[in-house]
């Protein structure tokens, strides 16, 4: 969404339509120069900002209605982003005040899609739980969660916003805890917390909170989201999440997050099952180096990713580049022959000539060249150049590393029955490299790519055997996959079978 949503959607937040706000664009508080206001709430004004230094943006929150305790519960607010400095919260980029008003200024972030698409619920509630989980471990409870208090990163990643009644779990020093209170307190008299139609019954009765109190929030979101119709499957989670008595619900916002990725797991499964079934391609076995298991500069190389497994890479080489594998001048013979077919936006030619490129093959060696045919051939749905464009994102090869961008091209090749991107993809869900950790899941797609006779998957089912990662560990059936892969010359297996 553009700046324009991004006004939109604050100003519709406003208690009052066509608020100008107190700053005129131009004013400069400290180090800030207002650009454009963006809306009012119950106790303060929002504005676009730009740092007059560095030309950063940020969003500037000033205080302006000091009435019923909300002074406190913005200076606790602040205080909130100052000491805790997590990503699930907004980065927290000065403070101050102005004509005695206090202000803050924070990242500048996005709204949430209007209405949320059903098919990315399941997947931006377990990040939202995350978020909240990652708050817990710190200490503290939210106690107003609910969708207006969540925005996003370019990213997409949740952030959590309005912390105005955080308050830190059970006893000891609170850091911030000068301003927050554990019961709000509204002309003089002590009341609930929270939002009347997220906020758990133990807080608008009670004043009271706990980590099952923002569970029960996070239930009521994903209810929310689903615009009150949510699928039969993910009916029980929102069920357990809202029960009535704390200690019924979820023990944690971890648990929330795993309940809904074990409710959509096995229908992920499948619904990749039925896409590749329907695609009824011609598989390209070891068509290239994997994110597992290879790599294009003939040395031995440890990647650096959490462990278990340790990767080596070996030197393999694809199909593709055997086109242009002969001496060098039937290479560049060839590739004057291809190139005119690339440039005239034939797929199989812009991957052949991506090959070329990469590994050097009658011409210089050009890594980044080469990542700009694969992502021409990869957008117009080569699954060969999609799943070489995810593997140059995921180790920077020719291009930033960006793992969800490599992740999200090897779930496109993978549909198309790409069993190397199986492979990968696997890889990234067993380690969290751009897409959640799913351990499952990624043992799942692995064992498909390897049942189909991939070698780097082969062995990847085989560590994952070894190892317990993702199924129950048994040994000897890890060693029967290993046995597979080093049948095909997989030197990682191989490796690992002399070990044992």
């Amino acid at each position: 969404m553009g700046d324009a949503g991004v006004e939109s959607w604050l100003a519709a937040r406003a208690p009052e339509r066509g608020t100008r706000g107190r700053l005129k664009p131009g004013v400069v508080v400290g180090e800030w120069r207002v650009a454009v206001f963006l809306g009012a709430g119950l106790s303060s004004e929002v504005y676009r900002v730009q740092n007059v230094r560095f030309r950063h943006e940020g969003a500037l929150k000033l205080l302006v209605n000091e009435t019923r305790g909300l002074r406190e519960r913005f200076l606790a607010e602040a205080d909130a982003l100052r000491y805790l400095s997590l990503p699930a919260l907004p980065a927290f980029l000065g403070a101050g005040e102005m004509d005695g008003r206090p202000y803050y200024v924070m990242e500048y972030l996005q709204p949430l899609p209007d209405p949320m698409p059903r098919s990315e619920v399941p997947r931006f509630m377990n990040k939202v739980a995350k978020a909240v989980h990652r708050l817990h471990d710190a200490g503290y409870v939210h106690r107003d969660l609910k969708p207006g208090n969540i925005l996003r990163r370019s990213n997409g990643d949740p952030v959590l916003i309005d912390l105005g009644l955080i308050k830190r779990r059970g006893n000891g020093p609170d850091p911030i805890g000068r301003h927050a209170r554990g019961i709000s307190v509204i002309d003089g008299k002590p009341v609930g917390v929270g939002t009347l139609d997220f906020a758990a019954p133990e807080q608008l009765l009670k004043g009271e909170a706990s980590v099952q109190s923002d569970v029960f929030a996070l239930g009521k979101m994903l209810r929310y989201f689903y615009e009150g119709r949510p699928p039969q499957v993910i009916k029980p989670v929102i069920r357990r999440a809202t029960r009535e008595l704390p200690g019924d619900r979820y023990p944690s916002a971890d648990a929330f997050a795993a309940a809904i990725r074990h409710r959509y797991r096995p229908l992920a499964i499948a619904t990749l099952a039925c896409l590749l079934a329907a695609a009824g391609a011609t598989y390209a076995v070891g068509h290239r180096s994997s994110a597992y298991d290879g790599n294009t500069s003939g040395a031995e190389v440890t990647v650096v990713y959490p462990e278990p497994p340790r990767i080596v890479e070996v030197a393999q080489e694809s199909p593709a580049a055997e086109h242009v594998r002969l001496d060098d001048e039937t290479d560049v013979d060839y590739l004057n022959r291809m190139m005119p077919l690339a440039e005239a936006d034939d797929a199989i030619a812009q991957v052949v000539v991506a090959e070329a490129l990469f590994y050097g093959r009658g011409t210089g060696t050009n890594r980044v060249a080469a990542v700009a045919w694969y992502r021409k051939a990869a957008r117009a749905g080569n699954a060969d150049a999609q799943a070489s464009l995810g593997l140059c994102l995921l180790r920077g090869w020719g291009c930033k590393k960006d793992p969800e961008e490599a992740a999200n091209w090897y779930t496109k090749a993978a549909t198309q029955g790409n069993l190397g991107a199986m492979s990968d993809l696997a890889f990234c869900y067993l380690h969290g490299t751009g897409v959640d950790e799913d351990q499952e899941m990624g043992f799942q797609l692995a064992k498909e790519a390897a049942e189909k006779g991939h070698a780097p998957a082969q062995t990847l089912v085989g560590e994952c055997y070894l190892d317990g990662i993702g199924v129950e560990r048994d040994v000897e059936r890890g060693k029967l996959w290993l046995y597979r892969a080093a049948g095909q010359n997989n030197k990682r297996a191989q490796m690992l079978l002399s070990s044992l």
